[in-house]
């Protein structure tokens, strides 16, 4: 029976997941969107970025896809009167509930993998990359065929791009003193790397040289066979990431090193986000919880679940916007973190007494048509 209903979750959940996922992806993929058009990166290059960003989608879906699973499971066993005919055997509310919290603890798990490795290893790369894309001077200087401006003031056209690095038909307009503009024509040359930092060589052209004074400007024409143009100063430093919150492993959230700048300065959200992560692997749980509370707690009913069905979709998102707001407070109140697992721990424990014992509530003065035994019913 555990067996049965562990399946009767299990596919809809990987369905779920699926989904969630997909549209999610879809909105996380347009930030890089950007990075890779603006700095004429190849398809390949975008793909590989959204595919490193994956895992922290799935760690935002996996317990929400979770609960919407047990959700239908659950009202597709009710539908189909297969619960009735387990109530009706002699299997209680924990026999139903001990499989859906089994599968919901190999959930936690499973967002272990992704919260505290996966997720972070994926953003952090992912950061990197963008990081020496936008440091990248080749890729920020040649776009064949148009009319570059890889920094304020300089102007870059290469006609044509060959292989190794070669190109054809260059010319940079270099105008970042605006007194002392300066063209340079090239019927072809090369970028390259050197120990001093990026460098563009040249062969057979001119320079024009344009000085503006009072009287006027006035042009000189230099003719050249070879001449090299330092691009060392549109070169970053690759080296200088900054990884935020989500781009950490879970010790560097708690303990960054005494020389991490931006940890040093950002403990706080840091502190915030190491709680949130530890405290959502116990909403998959939570998540379980409020939908067998929301179903098997209460009393067969022909015409259907729609309402209690609603009820515990209300209250997953009203919890799990309460649990956001308490991160947010949490980097200006270190003490709140407590609350992070207080609302879910709280939950589960209330749910669970819906389940188990229905006649405390209606001792308490609760005596909603929600909290009723489940009847048997003739199949």
């Amino acid at each position: 029976m555990s067996r049965y209903i562990i399946t009767q979750i299990a596919g809809p959940f990987a369905v779920a997941t699926l989904i969630l996922t997909g549209i999610i992806w879809l909105t996380q993929a347009l930030r890089l969107l950007d990075v890779v058009v603006m700095q004429g990166q190849s398809a390949g290059t975008y793909f590989v970025l959204t595919m490193l960003a994956m895992p922290s989608v799935i760690t935002i879906i996996l317990p929400i896809a979770f609960f919407f699973a047990v959700l239908y499971a659950l009202h597709r066993l009710y539908s189909d009167s297969e619960l009735v005919v387990m109530f009706s055997a002699g299997i209680s509310r924990w026999g139903i509930a001990r499989p859906v919290i089994f599968i919901s603890l190999a959930v936690s798990l499973l967002l272990v993998s992704f919260s505290m490795f996966l997720s972070p290893a994926g953003l952090r790369e992912v950061a990197t990359r963008v990081q020496e894309i936008r440091t990248d001077v080749i890729t920020a200087v040649i776009r064949e065929g148009q009319f570059n401006n890889p920094s304020q003031g300089l102007t870059v056209y290469v006609r044509e791009q060959g292989a190794g690095g070669t190109i054809q038909g260059i010319l940079v307009h270099d105008n970042r003193d605006p007194m002392q503009p300066v063209t340079y024509m090239a019927e072809n040359g090369q970028l390259l790397k050197s120990d001093a930092g990026p460098r563009l060589l040249m062969f057979n052209g001119n320079i024009q040289r344009t000085i503006k004074t009072d009287e006027g400007p006035s042009i000189t024409l230099l003719y050249f066979d070879k001449y090299t143009y330092d691009l060392a100063y549109l070169a970053g430093d690759p080296e200088d990431v900054y990884y935020e919150a989500s781009e950490r492993f879970f010790h560097e959230l708690l303990w960054p090193a005494e020389d991490d700048v931006y940890g040093q300065n950002y403990y706080p959200e840091l502190f915030a986000e190491a709680h949130q992560r530890l405290s959502t692997l116990l909403h998959p749980l939570m998540f379980a919880a409020i939908a067998l509370a929301s179903l098997i707690s209460a009393e067969f009913n022909r015409r259907g679940y729609a309402v209690r069905i609603i009820g515990a979709v209300t209250v997953a998102i009203l919890v799990r916007i309460l649990c956001l707001g308490i991160q947010n407070l949490t980097v200006k109140t270190p003490l709140l973190a407590i609350a992070l697992y207080a609302v879910p721990i709280a939950v589960i424990l209330v749910s669970l007494a819906m389940i188990l014992r229905p006649d405390l509530f209606r001792k308490a003065g609760v005596k909603l048509r929600f909290y009723r035994r489940p009847v048997t019913a003739e199949v």
